[in-house]
């Protein structure tokens, strides 16, 4: 590469590096800094759009590194902290208007997000199993999703119209768990692989997964109250979220 380029580059790194905005982290009850998104960020996640049920899966890693990646503080965020860090850093460098179903709306309108009513874990229990549950760092939500993207591009065209809603609930289920327990043995999630997990996911009962899966709702129901306008519209974080209007 030309000296001059990578000199410019450098210079170019240097400027995004500088560029920030202070938001607000709930998961840290703190203000951290993060650095504005580039074009190689929006391609991805452009891309992605157009890879159909792996694609959808696709940007909520890609979402997850713009905003683990772009954080100047050092810490291990949680899945949700992605929207309220998304919807300020849009605001900082693409503005606060965004377009649904040919509607303005100002994301000014949705206020401060609201973490308070967050439970970041739970436990819940049914047939003598106890499940320990937490809230997925951006990191396990990632790599999770990085197994569930290569099993559902196994399956051919029409087995993935019929399994992949199945595979998708049972490998979020296991983001949420930190442990098992049934009697004296025990099993941490974190000492397991991906694939280990979903084999203890597919194994408990019914009556447990159900209770695992309405502490899922519950914190994602709170980051639908805090992404809903007054009307009842909700916000989408999706590849066109970055766009101008």
């Amino acid at each position: 590469m030309n000296a001059d380029v990578k000199s410019f580059l450098c210079d170019l790194k240097e400027v995004n590096d500088t560029n920030t905005v202070s938001i607000n982290v709930p998961s840290l009850g703190k203000k951290a800094s993060f650095t504005h998104f580039n074009v190689n960020q929006q391609k991805q996640l452009l891309r992605a759009a157009f890879e159909g049920v792996e694609g959808t899966i696709k940007q909520s890693s890609i979402l997850n590194s713009i905003v683990q990646d772009n954080c100047s503080t050092d810490a291990e965020l949680l899945i949700t902290d992605r929207t309220a860090v998304m919807v300020e850093m849009r605001k900082a460098v693409v503005g606060d208007t965004v377009t649904i179903d040919e509607e303005e709306y100002s994301l000014d309108t949705l206020g401060e997000y609201d973490s308070s009513k967050l439970n970041l874990t739970g436990e819940v229990e049914s047939s003598g199993i106890t499940a320990t549950l937490k809230v997925p760092t951006l990191a396990n939500d990632t790599a999770a999703n990085t197994k569930m993207v290569a099993e559902i591009s196994r399956l051919t065209d029409e087995k993935k119209q019929t399994q992949s809603v199945e595979l998708v609930l049972i490998y979020e289920i296991t983001k949420y768990i930190d442990k098992v327990t049934l009697g004296d043995n025990s099993v941490n999630f974190s000492e397991l692989s991906i694939y280990e997990r979903k084999a203890v996911v597919t194994e408990l009962p019914l009556s447990l997964n159900n209770k695992i899966i309405k502490f899922i709702s519950d914190t994602k129901d709170v980051e639908t109250d805090n992404t809903t306008f007054e009307d009842g519209t909700t916000l989408t974080i999706d590849a066109g979220f970055l766009n101008a209007e």
